[in-house]
């Protein structure tokens, strides 16, 4: 019997408010220990002192045993062993019902197999002296085999058994030597207007000397097989649009898909100036440009989304990047860097009313990129160095020109004012005016202008006020409003571009010269007549000089157009000129194109629907001379 856990602490020491020795805890741990010994612990058995057995195992007891049985809590949940640690010998006294088995070595011995069921079995090879199916062969297909007849006539017409070799080749000879016209051949109803073949199931139509082309439907798909060492080419016109060969399909014009695409691997756009459309009417490229990049376009606007796939987002979390990079260099010591980086940064932990996020600039000299620039989700702009903005440098608290004897002017808008609490001016000079000696001023008289608040008066009756800068000097007015009078001998937008607002703009007459519409953003326009005096091109990049009428397409030029009728007349000519069917035959040129031998597979015009039917089988289809010589049959060699 077995050592059952006692406790140690008898007088109760480890208890709320004693002080508790190390050799309380030590007394208890030992105990403890003791009962779980290996040899000496708690067994289970059921025995007094001992606990009850063991009858269920598990992280959720989900295996029972008991005196009779050991299975699962719930059926086809556990397994016995794993694919890598597996039990050795299973020696069963009774019998093993197994649903499915699978068993990969040794040997059945002294078994039936389906002895109360019917079972299926698939054998790599079935060998005995004597294979026996006391009733019936089911093959594959499903079809029931329950005899082997030799019947020269195959009279039986069973549709459960099977024929000799020998009957067959006599069966198929006497009928072919009665059939050697295409026309008698086909006259059991396998033709379709009198000019069709029509072949069951796997019957083949054969190519080429080594019938390296075969095209055939096997009750499921439509197959066309090259066996050849050759191209699969389809041909228009006789220019090859699309080839098939063991390295991949060519296609030589554009492919339309209107379903999904999955491509496995690569997918290259080996053209200059290659283009990706998206949408129904191609709203948004992408256009690759030479040794630059990509140039993304859009209708409205082009926008890139980077969407995080956290669903918790937590401070300091980065919902987006975009990484400028050093080169893929294989020595040095800046290659695979990071140059520059732009980062969407979550501020706090996101939430259903919290979602602040600050936009991080980072820029780097010889080390991974550092944050320079901080945008907050409060509009907070936070910069760790000097700041330069056109002639003005801002560091640390000092804001200087770099434009050599540069001015700096603070220019408050509207009401506002320019306010300094304290100021010292160290230069210059302030002539001739007493500025707010006492309190501040509310109104400068200078000669015939009064300066009062935001306005600017002439005292003057009828007095202009001229703004006159010296020599090439402007007058720069960052916001103006003019409610009436006359704009004379003005050039609006001379220097730099100007926008206007107007209620109505109407151009009668005159010309646009010069002048790009739409070029930052598309632009529409309506026009009675749109004349392309040199190139109309095209949004996939052909550029159409000409629409040409040309039935014979003489000038085979690249940047035409062709009409509907010349387009048909053209092809009319050329598909009758080098088609090798017509109502007579059919003409194989074989694998040497081009040569002067060819094969005719002719047809005498027929008096009666006529059929040619080829058998269920695979073989080759020959001429051969009958004995005498005096006549040639079709014979079949099955293979």
């Amino acid at each position: 019997m077995g050592n059952g856990y006692t406790r140690n602490d008898t007088i109760n020491n480890i208890a709320d408010g004693n002080i508790i020795n190390a050799a309380d805890f030590d007394g208890e741990y030992d105990a403890i220990e003791s009962a779980f010994n290996s040899s000496t612990g708690h067994t289970h058995d059921g025995t007094s002192g001992e606990g009850g057995p063991v009858t269920v195992l598990g992280p959720v007891q989900d295996f029972v045993a008991s005196t009779t049985e050991i299975k699962p809590k719930t059926t086809n949940t556990l397994d016995i062993g794993t694919s890598l640690l597996k039990f050795k010998n299973v020696h069963i006294a009774g019998t093993a019902n197994l649903p499915t088995v699978d068993i990969d070595a040794g040997a059945i011995d002294g078994t039936v197999i389906g002895a109360n069921s019917a079972a299926a079995g698939t054998f790599a090879a079935l060998t005995g002296t004597t294979v026996t199916a006391s009733t019936n062969l089911t093959l594959a297909s499903g079809a029931t085999v329950t005899a082997i007849l030799d019947e020269d006539t195959l009279s039986s017409d069973s549709d459960t058994s099977l024929a000799t070799q020998q009957s067959i080749k006599a069966y198929v000879d006497s009928q072919v030597a009665g059939a050697n016209e295409l026309s008698e051949i086909l006259s059991n109803g396998n033709i379709t207007a009198g000019t069709g073949i029509d072949l069951i199931d796997n019957d083949k139509i054969r190519f080429g000397t080594g019938n390296d082309l075969e095209i055939f439907h096997n009750a499921t798909d439509s197959i066309i097989n090259d066996a050849g060492t050759g191209s699969l080419k389809i041909q228009q016109g006789g220019t090859t649009r699309i080839e098939v060969s063991t390295t991949g399909i060519n296609v030589t014009d554009d492919v339309d898909i209107n379903g999904d695409l999955d491509v496995g691997d690569d997918i290259s756009l080996s053209s200059d100036g290659a283009i990706i459309n998206f949408g129904a009417d191609s709203e948004i490229t992408l256009t690759h440009e030479h040794n630059t990049g990509l140039q993304a376009k859009s209708a409205n606007g082009f926008e890139l989304n980077l969407q995080t796939s956290h669903t918790s987002v937590e401070s300091g979390d980065i919902l987006g990047k975009i990484t400028f990079n050093a080169p893929d260099e294989a020595s040095g010591t800046d290659s695979l860097l990071d140059g520059a980086a732009i980062e969407a940064v979550a501020e706090d932990t996101f939430a259903s009313d919290n979602n602040s996020t600050a936009l991080v600039f980072k820029t780097n000299t010889s080390a991974a990129a550092a944050e320079r620039m901080r945008i907050k989700s409060d509009g907070t702009i936070q910069m760790d160095t000097q700041v330069d903005i056109d002639n003005i440098t801002i560091n640390g608290n000092a804001i200087t020109s770099t434009d050599t004897n540069g001015n700096i002017d603070l220019t408050p808008n509207g009401t506002g004012e320019v306010n300094i609490t304290k100021v010292d001016i160290d230069s210059g000079a302030i002539d001739g005016v007493t500025l707010g000696t006492n309190s501040a001023i509310t109104e400068l008289q200078i000669d015939n202008i009064n300066i009062n608040g935001n306005a600017i008066t002439s005292t003057d009756t009828n007095g202009n006020i001229a703004l006159t800068p010296n020599g090439t000097g402007e007058v720069d007015i960052s916001k103006v409003d003019i409610d009436a009078g006359t704009i004379d001998g003005t050039v609006i937008g001379g220097s730099s571009a100007a926008a206007g607002t107007f209620t109505t703009l109407n151009a009668t007459s005159g010309a646009i010269d010069g002048t790009t519409i739409g070029a930052s953003s598309a632009a529409a326009g309506t026009f009675t007549n749109l004349t392309a005096s040199t190139n109309l091109t095209l949004a996939s990049g052909a550029t159409v000089t000409a629409i040409l009428d040309q039935d014979n397409m003489s000038s085979n030029s690249d940047t035409s157009l062709a009409t509907q009728q010349s387009i048909k007349a053209y092809v009319d000519s050329t598909v009758g000129a080098a088609s090798n069917v017509s109502n007579t035959g059919i003409v194989f040129d074989g694998s040497t194109t081009g040569d002067s031998v060819t094969t005719t597979l002719a047809i005498t015009d027929p008096t009666a629907n006529r059929t040619f039917t080829f058998a269920d089988e695979s073989g080759t289809v020959s001429t051969q001379a009958f004995a005498n010589g005096a006549a040639v049959a079709l014979a079949i060699a099955l293979g």
